[in-house]
């Protein structure tokens, strides 16, 4: 039969190139999910105690190849959830972005707002509601309207823990290893930043006294800030509260009550009390 097709030809399935196909996919499928668990491993070696790492550190703490770790560093920096500084990593403005579409941060901001909004009526200054993040802080909402003047900082926006008045608060009133952490990088930003560890003990005893902090050109040229802690039940602070002026605020004592009654309605609102008893 000469048009008959060879035997080998006819006895291989159709199907038959598809199956290695199939393999194929699935193993791209499992190095995709590999590489990002590798990605999500680095992403959290992160914490308080380690908010700004060398490439050895992410690699060792990960458990990761330093080569895998520069790769995958260099695409997180790529993408935003990374920030590269002098050699060394931090989180992302990206992966922050995300993190405020998450119930707790969210929640925190949309409650706060009517009781800020409450404290510019009353202070005409520019009002601010920071958490902590890491060894910064990070503003997370903030009004402004006519006559507060214009805001210092964008929502998203971080500041040092020793040179900012809400930063004082989370050193008060934070983990003691805050405090620890925080006197090894006293970086100077103005003439009046405080860079003696001496000096920033001494201000975080002043602020558990007086229940307050205040900044004064610490941070930046005609900038002067007052905060207040916002506490969870178990006397954990979860937020600071202030206000940020270009030229000196009123005295503490007209304003901290003010900033202390919206403090309470932010904690009530969350669930929570404000103040320790």
């Amino acid at each position: 039969m000469a048009n008959a097709a060879p035997s080998g030809r006819t006895a291989r399935p159709v199907s038959a190139p598809a199956r290695p196909k199939a393999a194929d996919g699935g193993a791209s499928a499992q190095q995709a999910a590999s590489v990002t668990s590798r990605a999500l491993a680095l992403l959290g070696t992160f914490d308080a105690e380690h908010s700004v790492q060398s490439l050895s550190a992410m690699a060792r703490r990960a458990g990761l190849p330093v080569a895998t770790a520069h790769r995958l560093a260099g695409e997180l920096v790529a993408w935003g959830g990374l920030e590269k500084a002098n050699g060394e990593y931090r989180v992302g403005q990206r992966i922050w972005r995300l993190g405020l579409l998450a119930p707790a941060q969210q929640n925190i901001a949309e409650v706060a707002a009517p009781f800020m909004q409450d404290v510019l009526f009353v202070t005409h200054n520019v009002v601010n509601l920071f958490i902590l993040d890491g060894q910064e802080v990070l503003l997370v909402e903030r009004m402004s309207g006519t006559g507060a003047g214009q805001p210092f900082r964008r929502v998203g926006a971080r500041l040092p823990l020793h040179a900012s008045a809400a930063g004082k608060i989370m050193l008060a009133y934070g983990a003691k290893e805050l405090l620890t952490a925080a006197v090894q990088h006293l970086e100077p930003h103005t003439p009046r930043t405080i860079t003696s560890a001496a000096a920033l003990a001494a201000e975080v005893e002043r602020v558990r006294a007086s229940g307050y902090a205040t900044t004064e050109e610490e941070a930046g040229p005609d900038n002067y800030g007052l905060a207040v802690p916002v506490f969870l039940p178990n006397k954990q602070v979860v937020a600071a509260l202030g206000i940020v002026t270009r030229s000196r605020p009123a005295p503490a004592g007209s304003v901290v009550p003010v900033l202390n009654i919206a403090a309470r309605g932010i904690a009530r609102r969350l669930g929570v009390e404000h103040l320790p008893q």
